[in-house]
């Protein structure tokens, strides 16, 4: 761990203060990794019909010469026919040929600077966490009030989902980043990474990823295309059809839409060559990339599906067979275009394989130690170096939780009488506003100056929601040594925003004998508790959406931590994350042992979704 050392002064020794390390490469900042962007100096899409071929690009001219001249013949005794923009109708020869004006709504965006993808990319991360904020403050709500007695007309209770009630505040709002309805973004949307991890469908589509809540098939309808037909965006592949197959990391055997009932696999009824069928038939016939987001389950959770950018496709191929369950159905093989980074959901599947081998008791390639904390953690802490055989890591004595000072420095916390878990009305629930820290599955809610949990001395039992953190790391972290040389943390499994990870620990020292020159030595390394930029009060913030929700101030501001972290003997692995200015984590106070504000606990919680081994970052701001 890289660290300074201050000038010598007559009254103390020379200390070493933790200097942050150097930020982690974002996605996007590593300018080498970018993938060339499909050239196209004029934004608006020019449709040229092709046939894909997954080895070359090519276009043959006789074969576009031929095309155009059959479809021009074929536009001549054709015309759209009825309500369907998709369906078609003879002309009669008699009546006079009526032109229709055909909107130019496909939009792709290219030829972007590095400084413009870097702009993208802090834009979309901003809205992820307005849109996550929005969402816990939506939660929040039902907590406090998880009984509203409006109802619609019908003497119905209206859908309560705070995902899908975030996504259409941001909309009103004007969050939404790319919100013209005329308009659809073809190819990648600047700002998503591939392997970016989505929660909600919701949010696919406050980003433009997705632009269907349900539908699997994202399109363009034919009055915004110039050619006057519909163009596939994007699809989501979850295996919702009984017939989806995926043949391999780049191919996906997609079944159209269509046929089936409501959350039932089987289709029940042959599907049409109509609306997200016909756009993604088409786009095949005109070889427009198509966006990929698939479907991925949860290891904790195998009832829940997350979604994972994995970048573009292109359909090679339409077929129109008997499914399994005997109906017609369209199936489109789908191929990963090459030049593209690693597929998202391949990095999960490869994370799972490390997780499974270390449950095991195998260590694979790379993997100097299983469990740097030596079982003292409740999820082991395993260390992987494959660039130089340092094994820096294992010097220290880990240490879970640090030990602050004893009473009479510390007050008791005040029990609650709570006999299963706390709720809004509780004396602990009281200490936080009068509401809850945390919804039924351990997500923050909002940041605060201190978070108050239960402590020893309460009735709830340690599953009560108001304990998550003294129920120790759930998620699989694993320290690890960069390209760069330097020490990192990942993690194994996919973070969700809001999730607790782990607890910055060493030996405490006191602020006023390091000031007062005491008993330290100059290989001290110091955390300082009060350094750490506020990254919290950024979370569960809603003031842009709500601007008459902003914080007030809030009295705990004005204490600042008497303490110190000495990581120069003994530390845990929170000491091992990196500095970044765009930070993917952030401290949290916490207090559950006493009420003492001067000895807060420092705990790491996620800013955004985190996909598996992709770096931890925090904000230290000034170490000194």
């Amino acid at each position: 761990m890289a660290h300074s050392t201050p000038p010598p002064s007559s009254s103390c020794p020379p200390l070493h203060l933790l200097t942050p390390k150097p930020e982690p490469p974002d996605p996007i900042s590593d300018l080498s990794q970018i993938p060339t962007p499909i050239q196209n100096a004029d934004p608006r899409l020019l449709l040229v019909p092709h046939k894909c071929n997954s080895s070359s690009d090519e276009i043959v001219d006789p074969i576009i010469s031929e095309y155009l001249r059959l479809a021009k013949l074929y536009s001549s005794v054709v015309s759209p026919g009825g309500k369907d923009q998709n369906a078609l109708a003879l002309v009669d020869p008699s009546e006079p040929k009526k032109k229709k004006a055909r909107g130019n709504g496909l939009v792709r965006v290219s030829n972007l600077s590095p400084a413009d993808q870097i702009q993208n990319r802090v834009k979309i991360r901003q809205v992820r966490i307005t849109y996550e904020s929005l969402r816990c403050f939506y939660v929040l709500q039902n907590l406090i009030n998880p009984n509203p007695v409006c109802v619609n007309l019908l003497g119905v209770k209206p859908r309560n989902r705070a995902d899908l009630k975030a996504s259409l505040q941001m909309r009103k709002a004007g969050f939404y980043v790319y919100n013209d309805p005329s308009q659809r973004i073809v190819g990648a949307v600047p700002g998503v990474n591939i392997g970016d991890v989505f929660f909600y469908r919701a949010e696919l589509m406050v980003l433009g990823v997705h632009n269907q809540i349900q539908g699997g098939i994202g399109f363009a309808p034919a009055n915004m295309v110039p050619e006057g037909e519909p163009i596939a965006t994007s699809i989501v592949a979850s295996g919702g059809y009984q017939d989806d197959l995926e043949l391999g990391d780049d191919i996906i055997m997609y079944t159209g839409s269509g046929g089936r009932v409501k959350n039932q696999p089987h289709v029940s009824s042959d599907q049409s060559l109509e609306r997200g069928n016909l756009a993604l038939e088409r786009s095949m016939n005109y070889g427009v990339e198509v966006r990929v987001v698939r479907g991925v389950t949860l290891q904790r959770y195998p009832l829940f599906r997350i979604y994972v950018y994995d970048g573009l496709y292109r359909v090679v191929e339409c077929q129109h067979n008997r499914g399994k369950s005997g109906c017609l159905v369209y199936l489109f093989k789908l191929l990963r275009i090459k030049g593209q980074e690693e597929s998202g959901t391949l990095s999960v599947r490869f994370a799972r394989e490390i997780k499974a081998k270390l449950a095991e008791q195998t260590i694979p390639a790379g993997y100097i130690c299983a469990d740097i904390s030596g079982g003292i953690e409740t999820v082991p802490v395993p260390f992987f170096n494959d660039i130089d055989k340092e094994e820096y890591p294992l010097e220290f004595e880990y240490v879970k939780t640090p030990d602050y000072p004893l009473p009479p420095v510390i007050k008791a916390l005040k029990a609650c009488r709570c006999e299963e878990q706390c709720q809004v009305g509780c004396e602990c629930v009281g200490k936080n506003n009068f509401e809850p820290a945390y919804d039924s599955t351990g997500i923050l809610l909002r940041g605060r100056p201190i978070v108050y949990e239960c402590g020893d001395t309460c009735s709830c039992p340690t599953s009560c929601p108001n304990r998550v953190t003294q129920r120790g790391m759930k998620l699989q972290l694993e320290v690890f040594r960069s390209k760069d040389n330097i020490w990192g943390v990942r993690s194994l499994d996919i973070i969700q925003a809001g999730s607790f990870i782990c607890e910055f620990s060493g030996d405490v020292v006191l602020r006023e004998e390091v000031g007062a020159g005491g008993d330290q030595n100059q290989n001290q390394v110091l955390i300082d508790p009060q350094s750490f930029f506020q990254r919290w009060s950024e979370w569960g913030d809603v003031s842009e959406v709500f601007p008459d929700a902003e914080p007030k101030k809030d009295p705990l501001l004005q204490h600042k931590p008497a303490y110190l972290l000495d990581v120069s003997r003994r530390r845990n692995v929170a000491c091992y994350i990196s500095h970044s200015s765009s930070p993917n984590v952030f401290v949290q106070f916490v207090l559950h042992a006493h009420d003492d504000v001067k000895y807060p606990r420092m705990m790491i919680f996620a800013m955004e979704n985190i996909p598996p081994l992709r770096e931890l970052s925090l904000d230290y701001g000034v170490m000194s």
